[in-house]
């Protein structure tokens, strides 16, 4: 059985100790932002370990997983280390006590290089009036530090562990020998003959980082190569991302037969086919996914109602909306429910709700510049030129990139002087 889940709900020593005692044999694959690591166990024993890009041995390998105190884990049992990966049998809990000493060191040095892809420089000049000893690390990766390696860099060009190099970075931080240069940002690459598990947990890693058009190479290799359904949803989900409906809805197809989660898979598709315009489709898919446990996801009420707006049936829209609305308890609703809540509305010449849904909306979400935007909208249809005004100004320093929120307040403004100027004729005359 498959055991998945974050590590901020169970920590790296808790799986490990789950795992020894279960005496599990299979491969503990762990991603943390763009890097991945993995741990193989036979018979509850670690007998390898390994970082992408990282040139640790299992033991050290082991250590630097302790300091990812977040990302996601899953062990897939039955899966044996690479042909050639060297193999050891170390009991778990022997390298616990290393790991939590480690750790608690580790937390002190991520304050000072909080990400590898810093880049230093040395300040030569107050290295030279240095009378102190350094370490023998530090003295290893001072003719490398030199404004444009990276700390993945140095890791790499000098053979020292993640944790040894950040511990001499941490002294030299600290005796101001280093200058911060900038950042890095570096793809992560996989070794040859990697194996599919891998390559998807790389992939989905730079999926997670943002960085689409590297991980959409990585899982079209892996359709291309392996028919993997995982890859294919996500090909979709990059495809949403990137405006290509089309696509999208071609890779969730390709997916659908042996998705793992047929309810996700629906959602997205429905939300591909009300892109392309193909209402009919969309509204089917979406009761799918509402019929095959999506009734209890918010965000499936949601699209279920932003599809019932568009086929014109405005009474199953707000029953959708409010079902949705339900199922959001321990906060306020998100700002895009606000915004097609208040479209129904408007749709239904409701003007007053639409105006009390989009005040609660700018007071829950302030920072959404297309909320404002509306909320000056339907200011301006109601004459309210100053509270127009007031939401437009609001909005443009936020997002002046905005054309409708400058369309917007040139009205508010228009409006104000015209009624300025109504209100001076009488004491003209």
């Amino acid at each position: 059985m498959a055991i998945k889940g974050s590590l901020k709900e169970a920590s790296l020593p808790d799986v490990l100790q789950l795992l020894s005692m279960g005496k599990k044999t299979g491969c503990l694959g762990l991603s943390f932002h763009d890097s991945f690591g993995s741990i193989y166990f036979d018979s509850g024993r670690i007998c390898h370990a390994a970082i992408v890009n990282r040139p640790l041995d299992t033991e050290n390998a082991v250590y630097t997983l302790f300091t990812w105190t977040s990302g996601t884990f899953n062990f897939e049992p039955g899966v044996e280390p690479e042909d050639g990966a060297e193999r050891v049998s170390v009991d778990p809990q022997s390298l616990l006590l290393e790991g939590a000493r480690r750790v608690d060191e580790w937390s002190l040095i991520e304050k000072k290089i909080p990400s590898f892809d810093v880049v230093f420089s040395l300040d030569r000049s107050r290295l030279m009036l240095n009378r102190d000893p350094l370490s023998p690390e530090q003295e290893a990766l001072l003719p490398l530090i030199d404004g444009h390696r990276d700390i993945n860099g140095l890791i790499r060009d000098s053979g020292l562990g993640e944790f040894d190099v950040g511990k001499a970075l941490y002294g030299l931080l600290n005796a101001s020998f280093l200058l911060p240069v900038g950042r890095k940002r570096t793809t992560p690459t996989l070794p040859r003959n990697a194996s599919p598990l891998e390559r998807r947990e790389l992939a989905s890693a730079l999926y997670r980082a943002g960085m689409h058009d590297e991980a959409l190479r990585e899982f079209r290799a892996l359709v291309e190569e392996a028919a993997d359904p995982v890859a294919s949803f996500h090909l979709g989900l990059i495809a949403l991302r990137q405006k290509e409906w089309a696509p999208a809805v071609n890779a969730f197809m390709t997916a659908a037969p042996n998705a793992s989660s047929k309810t996700t898979l629906l959602h997205n598709l429905a939300l591909a086919y009300e892109q392309l315009g193909q209402m009919e489709k969309a509204r089917l898919v979406i009761e799918r996914a509402l019929t095959s446990g999506g009734s209890e996801d918010p965000l499936i009420q949601l699209q279920a109602a932003v599809v019932a707006m568009r086929l014109g049936d405005y009474q199953a829209a707000k029953v959708r909306l409010s079902e949705a609305r339900s199922l959001w308890t321990s906060s306020a609703p998100p700002a895009v429910w606000f915004h097609y809540a208040a479209q129904v509305a408007a749709l239904t010449d409701d003007s007053d709700r639409e105006m009390l849904l989009l005040a609660a909306a700018t007071e829950s979400h302030p920072e959404s510049a297309v909320l404002l935007n509306n909320l000056a909208a339907a200011h301006l249809k109601r004459g309210d030129y100053h509270g127009a005004r007031d939401a437009a100004e609001k909005g443009l320093a936020l997002a002046p990139e905005l054309p409708q929120l400058r369309r917007n307040l040139s009205a508010a403004l228009e409006g104000v002087s015209r009624a300025d100027r109504s209100a001076q004729a009488p004491n003209r005359s």
